[in-house]
């Protein structure tokens, strides 16, 4: 079974300050173990050139993206750095970064996060050592059994009967 791997992006306008509270957040989502930040893709355009500039980290842990962050945020000449290695990275990155700047003003950004679901595997694993398996595996909108009754019934084999 492949474990859920879920997709965050964000827009941020050009007044927003950088100060480290996403990098801490991404921190604290890694410290309990439950979830592992795969992937940071970060565009952006400079308020007053309009150039476009990217940084794409991977996996291990949040808290070794800090300091790449951190000298990508402070340092304009880390940013020309990061950004040209990131772009010549290949597997298509340099096409995404070059689309995704395109959809952004002067001194906005984009934050894309992949955050595996590494408690979804410890929870399989006890299924499958207790002689069970997996009917359903997705994300979805409403947060109470109560507004998933034909789901849970579709999922389980018993059509979209409801019961009360």
């Amino acid at each position: 079974m492949s474990f859920p791997v879920q997709l965050l992006l964000y827009r941020f306008g050009a007044e927003a300050g950088f100060e480290g509270h996403l990098v801490g957040a991404l921190e604290r989502i890694e410290a309990g173990g439950a979830l592992k930040v795969l992937d940071v893709l970060f565009v952006g355009s400079d308020a007053e050139s309009g150039e476009i500039f990217a940084i794409d980290l991977h996996g291990g842990s949040a808290g070794g993206m800090v300091a790449p962050l951190l000298g990508f945020r402070l340092d304009v000449q880390e940013r020309r750095r990061r950004t040209k290695r990131t772009l010549a990275a290949g597997d298509g990155m340099a096409e995404l970064i070059e689309q995704l700047g395109a959809t952004l003003e002067r001194g906005e950004a984009l934050a894309a996060v992949l955050v595996g679901h590494e408690w979804a595997r410890a929870v399989e694993d006890a299924v499958k050592r207790t002689g069970g398996g997996a009917l359903v595996n997705t994300f979805v909108v409403p947060t109470s059994f109560g507004g998933l009754h034909a789901e849970l019934l579709a999922a389980a084999g018993g059509g979209s009967a409801r019961t009360g």
